[in-house]
């Protein structure tokens, strides 16, 4: 499988890291933004690996790139602007892929999950594509119709760095529950964030009734989580048209086997 990734940042590079090693995947580019002091510099000196001999690329290169025909799938892990670049690239080659960047405003989801549609591409969006995550919200959609007396928090904690806030996996995580809640439009679940330290990723749900207490608790410990679900979702794409999200991904019933299958 011939993988594409575009941004080269920590998620990005531990993908690029995974890819170089596992013999069943071929890195076919490595994509940085404009003007970015990365580009043009081996991707392997980038990781603080030996040389791999492929160049870290301006995104503005890819349709170079894409019209060779040596791309299968695209990891993203960049940004809501430079994501939007990499779609308009992609739709020429009908070249599939995954997109794990968050921060998108509504109206930018809107316009993505309609391109990909109208020109027969196919993506799934997954702003939190570790497997675990999407296995809790599976859970939580039976949990909520069994407990819909119960008061429902949610809090999530990030690095420092991390820009956006609420993360999208707590965005996604309040949007389940107030469906399967059937709440009114104007009503939401509340959402607390905190940014410190070196937090990979920890989301709460916190439930709770006069009488009792229930929390659901999902922590990655590191990016590698990021990396099998990026890559299992990759394998997932290939082939189908349409777009999708990690719920699709996931079958809860075969998890255990082919999350194993996925590295």
């Amino acid at each position: 499988m011939n993988i594409a990734v575009n941004g080269i940042g920590r998620t990005g590079g531990e993908v690029i890291r995974e890819i170089l090693k596992v013999d069943q995947y071929n890195l076919a580019a490595g994509f940085c933004s404009e003007n970015s002091a990365k580009a043009g510099e081996d991707i392997g000196t980038l990781l603080h690996i030996p040389k791999v001999g492929i160049d870290a690329l301006e995104l503005s290169q890819a349709d170079e790139v894409f019209k060779k025909g040596d791309v299968d799938v695209f990891i993203d892990f960049s940004s809501p602007s430079s994501t939007k670049s990499l779609l308009l690239s992609c739709q020429k080659y009908k070249i599939p892929g995954v997109i794990c960047t968050t921060g998108f405003t509504k109206e930018e989801l809107s316009w993505m999950s309609g391109f990909v549609t109208k020109n027969g591409m196919g993506v799934v969006f997954a702003p939190n594509v570790t497997l675990g995550v999407n296995v809790l919200i599976a859970a939580l959609k039976v949990i909520a119709r069994a407990l819909p007396d119960f008061d429902y928090r949610i809090t999530e904690t990030h690095h420092s760095k991390k820009m956006d806030r609420p993360s999208g996996t707590a965005k996604i995580i309040a949007k389940t529950l107030e469906e399967e809640l059937e709440m009114a439009p104007d009503k939401h679940i509340p959402i607390h964030s905190i940014r410190a330290g070196g937090y990979v990723g920890l989301h709460e749900v916190l439930l709770v009734s006069d009488c009792e207490r229930l929390s659901i608790t999902h922590e990655s410990f590191s990016r590698k989580t990021f990396v099998q679900g990026a890559l299992f979702a990759a394998k997932f794409i290939l082939g189908k048209t349409g777009w999708y999200t990690m719920e699709d991904v996931v079958d809860v019933q075969a998890l255990p086997d082919n999350a194993q299958d996925a590295v």
